[in-house]
């Protein structure tokens, strides 16, 4: 439904939904055209597929003269929820292109088949103040789609930012890609939680089918993350008071760094989770990964594409959990 009603040509932008609402006008007014669906080859470059349906608004103009440019995703509703901004060295123009129903990761596919040859593009996500961070999601489905090194590598960056105590940095990180080191790690540890299991009187079934399910989880993520609390790098105390609190502050440092790449995943189309069974078996993991004796396992992050989003689950009132004084 248009928007012009809402709309005054005067009207002072205010922050950046008035600019979304003007693109959202745009769509609403103007036909989508497709005339490069998906799966056609690129007409300057023979080996290059659309990864999605590619078009333009009807009726518009963008800088190289032609129609606005939009991508149309496979959701049912062609939201407006991204642009990509480009810069096209061959062409000599830089252009926005909507992006209109793409899932998360089809917009990292169009992301990466732009950024190729003599074109670079960067996505900028349509977030209401904090609606991009209510959005992460605990995911422990995936697709099979391999997450891509760079990636990878940007969002263990953005958890080395993560502020810790003296500076000390304490995260270490063990990457899990491939098959048999998952299936390793997921077998050893899965028969130390069948022992503890048992131990705490679950039957033999159950036991089964729980480590089962605990297995499947890590084999059939594409990423998995160990991580890790160096503990050489702490200060030494002569009481152990003293000393749990050291270890304590260099776990919360850990903590930070995970939720750190978490967030980085999110921002990224990604899902993950945060398990903390790596914590009950240390020395197994340790051992099956061959880690230095100084790192300590803390918890396990399981990364990939979502397979379905989860529903979003009720948080306390702010006002429930705070004290103000």
């Amino acid at each position: 439904m248009s928007t012009s009603a809402s709309i005054s040509p005067n009207h002072r932008l205010e922050g950046p939904e008035d600019f979304w609402a003007y693109l959202d006008e745009l769509v609403s007014c103007h036909a989508l055209i497709i005339d490069r669906p998906k799966g056609s080859t690129h007409p300057r470059y023979p080996g290059k597929f659309y990864p999605s349906d590619y078009g333009y608004l009807e009726g518009t103009t963008s800088a190289d003269g032609s129609g606005i440019d939009a991508w149309r995703g496979s959701l049912e509703e062609p939201a407006l929820d991204a642009v990509l901004l480009t810069a096209d060295l061959k062409k000599r123009d830089s252009e926005i292109k909507l992006l209109l129903g793409c899932t998360p990761q089809e917009k990292q596919q169009i992301l990466y088949f732009t950024n190729a040859e003599l074109m670079r593009g960067w996505l900028v996500k349509r977030s209401p103040e904090l609606e991009w961070l209510k959005g992460r999601r605990s995911v422990r489905r995936f697709q099979r789609d391999p997450v891509p090194h760079d990636v990878l590598n940007r969002i263990l960056e953005a958890a080395t930012w993560a502020p810790s105590a003296h500076h000390r940095q304490p995260w270490r990180f063990a990457v899990l890609v491939s098959d048999p080191a998952k299936a390793r790690l997921s077998e050893a540890m899965g028969a130390a939680f069948y022992a503890d299991l048992l131990a705490d009187g679950i039957t033999q079934q159950e036991a089964s089918e729980r480590v089962k399910r605990s297995r499947q989880r890590l084999q059939e993520a594409p990423v998995g993350i160990i991580l890790c609390l160096d503990t050489s790098i702490g200060d030494i105390y002569p009481d152990p008071e003293r000393q749990y609190f050291e270890h304590l502050m260099g776990a919360q440092g850990v903590a930070m760094a995970g939720q750190n790449l978490l967030l980085a995943a999110h921002s990224a189309g990604l899902g993950g989770v945060w398990l903390c069974s790596p914590l009950f078996a240390q020395q197994v993991v340790q051992a099956i990964l061959d880690l230095p004796m100084t790192w300590q396992p803390m918890g396990l992050i399981l990364l990939g594409y979502p397979a379905r989003e989860p529903e979003q689950r009720p948080r306390k009132p702010v006002d429930e959990i705070t004290r103000y004084y």
